[in-house]
């Protein structure tokens, strides 16, 4: 699944069958910016200067359609990372994470992973059905590196832990498989290479106690 990016393979695993982002839960749509920030990260488009985000290069013209984050560091840098998640995932509106949806969703059409249909009988926006043959191409390419040994990509590990903070990718492994993958993912996180993902996953916890806590 080289031909798709983070922010493109998490969408196409967590979109439901009828196409539609998942409603239900803030963890899928924070994940979801999450994932589009790290890859401007991973491709040096953004820079964290000390806490904060800024812009480090232009956007590559194949990533346009991560232009509504990009837009927002732009503008408001340097921002905190959980300021930019925000802004997306938890508003009363879901106008701007709408937008983002749709603006990976449509580089996911032109990919050929998934089907667009508009509207319906009572609206309701777009949805992007998966194909459900990428969906397994993508999972297969993530059992198959975190359950051998050997070096790990840094877009594997990126998406694996996404989707595990998010609850999608459990349903993917056995009971006997999971405890492999814990194994596996505790020496993601000791592991230098990763600091940058893990200095992510790590605002993403803080982000979730303080809306848990905001709730209750």
């Amino acid at each position: 699944m080289n031909d798709l990016s983070l922010a493109q393979q998490y969408l196409l695993c967590v979109l439901k069958k009828n196409g539609k982002f998942p409603g239900i839960g803030i963890e899928k749509p924070l994940c979801f910016t999450a994932s589009c920030v790290l890859e401007l990260l991973m491709d040096d488009v953004l820079a964290f200067g000390g806490k904060k985000l800024r812009v480090q290069g232009p956007l590559p013209e194949e990533k346009a359609y991560l232009r509504p984050v990009y837009d927002m560091v732009h503008r408001k840098q340097p921002v905190k990372f959980e300021k930019v998640v925000e802004a997306f995932s938890v508003t009363f509106t879901g106008k701007a994470m709408n937008a983002l949806v749709d603006s990976v969703g449509e580089s996911l059409v032109a990919a050929g992973c998934v089907q667009k249909e508009t509207g319906g009988l009572f609206g309701g926006g777009n949805r992007y059905l998966p194909s459900a043959s990428r969906v397994d191409a993508i999972v297969q390419n993530i059992r198959a590196e975190i359950l051998e040994d050997g070096a790990l990509s840094e877009d594997i590990v990126a998406l694996a832990a996404l989707l595990h903070k998010s609850g999608e990718l459990k349903k993917y492994f056995s009971a006997y498989e999971k405890e492999d993958f814990k194994k596996r993912m505790q020496e993601i996180k000791k592991s230098p290479q990763n600091e940058m993902i893990q200095k992510v996953m790590e605002y993403i916890d803080a982000l979730l106690a303080t809306i848990i806590i905001a709730s209750t």
